[in-house]
């Protein structure tokens, strides 16, 4: 029997039509802090993908030594976990890894989450979902099991550049669309831009548009982590001015499907067309996908991982408060200001950008590269860390709550609803 999670829908937002033409759609309000959550299930993960944000995690020269030993969390941890988030009046889980499908007690975990009331969502390469396992298609056991959502990773649209991508088979991934499009089910996608992507970037949306997809998170490259020590980095990351045109177009097609786009992690005047599409780590906070209790920490017990990151009245935390910076970055640009310890960085230009408040600024490895001459104040209005134009962008504030739910009917009528607002 497959469990389903429909709790109280909320008004949409920007939008009169009745919330009970699409059961199963949830409107979080926007400007309100995030009730999602996360598990980790381990960095375990048999995938290639070029920009995977672990690699060389563990100091050594291989990229995916890494992940390849890396280990999974015990079931029993993983539903202390569950369990916990779900007593800290969290809402709904996204459980990712690594790869967790193949974690062997992923039903289990799936099966928890729905009783606990969350709406439960895998992250997957869906590389294994369509592969059997004691006598049933894992697909079909995480249905049964309760699952309300899944989130894939599509960073090609052909089967060569998926391949050399990730390691992986985009036939696999269209296999598992189908058997969820037969069943009334939609689902997300995640699509990192890359350089090696940026022209793709209209292809993947129809791709997306074709199916049943009802949002997409284009997600910019960042040198972060490892990543900073590395060359190979810098044959990964675009120039926003390059990425810019082909990404208004995909955006065009989706807008034009009714499928939500958010783009992340860049400054908001890198792509200023887009810029009510665009939140970064000051905002994601009041992304209702955002994960609001502490994560990647594989080691910590089940109550600290569990726990909602405080955040504050002014809605930025003070790892990433701003500082006025009278210096020059590596390239010679001088700055205004920084988030954080350099975190990012503000060129001098930004000194009187309305939209600084709301801003992350440059990562500091991209500046180096490819210089500020790109950048530029943006004329728009902000709320706390929020332009005001994203607050009024309705689709990306919908939440899957059933399994069934017509994210891409519900998406495509508070879209129109945003755009004769917007006119």
């Amino acid at each position: 029997m497959q469990h389903t999670h429909d709790p109280q829908a909320a008004p949409l937002p920007g939008w009169s039509t009745p919330d009970r033409d699409f059961p199963g759609v949830q409107a979080h309000p926007p400007g309100e802090l995030s009730r999602g959550a996360v598990l980790d299930v381990g960095l375990k993960c048999p995938h290639s993908c070029a920009f995977c944000y672990y690699s060389y995690y563990d100091g050594g020269p291989g990229q995916f030594t890494g992940v390849r030993k890396a280990s999974m969390r015990p079931t029993s941890e993983c539903l202390d976990i569950v369990r916990a988030i779900a007593g800290n009046g969290l809402t709904h889980l996204d459980i990712t890894g690594g790869e967790p499908t193949v974690h062997p007690g992923l039903p289990q975990i799936v099966a928890e989450a729905a009783a606990k009331g969350l709406a439960v969502r895998c992250i997957t390469l869906g590389q294994y979902l369509m592969r059997v396992r004691e006598g049933h298609r894992l697909l079909d056991t995480l249905l049964e099991n309760g699952l309300t959502d899944i989130l894939f990773s599509l960073h090609a649209a052909d089967a060569t550049a998926f391949q050399e991508t990730c390691g992986g088979s985009l036939d696999a991934v269209l296999s598992a669309m189908d058997a969820l499009d037969s069943r009334g089910f939609q689902y997300a996608c995640n699509t990192v831009i890359m350089e090696r992507n940026r022209r793709d970037l209209p292809r993947i949306a129809r791709l997306a548009v074709s199916r049943g997809v009802y949002a997409i998170n284009f997600i910019a490259f960042n040198a972060y982590h490892a990543w900073r020590g590395q060359e190979q980095a810098a044959a990964l990351e675009a120039p926003y001015t390059k990425i810019r045109p082909f990404l208004e177009e995909a955006v065009a097609i989706l807008d034009a499907g009714g499928v939500a786009v958010n783009i992340r992690y860049v400054p908001l005047c890198a792509f200023p067309a887009l810029a009510r599409h665009v939140v970064g780590v000051l905002g994601v906070a009041y992304d209702p996908f955002e994960w609001r209790n502490r994560c990647l920490n594989h080691d910590k017990p089940a109550a600290y991982c569990a726990e909602p990151l405080p955040i504050p009245d002014s809605g930025i935390r003070p790892v990433y408060a701003f500082t006025r910076l009278e210096a020059t970055s590596l390239d010679g640009s001088a700055l205004c200001g920084m988030r954080g310890a350099q975190f990012k960085l503000f060129p001098a230009q930004c000194a009187g950008c309305p939209a600084r408040g709301a801003c992350d600024g440059v990562d500091p490895v991209y500046l180096s590269r490819h210089g500020a001459g790109e950048f530029a104040p943006l004329q728009e209005a902000v709320q706390g860390p929020l332009l005001a134009s994203r607050l009024r962008y309705g689709p990306p504030f919908l939440v899957k709550t059933r399994p069934t739910a017509d994210m891409r009917g519900a998406m495509a009528a508070c879209l129109a609803k945003s755009n004769s607002e917007v006119r």
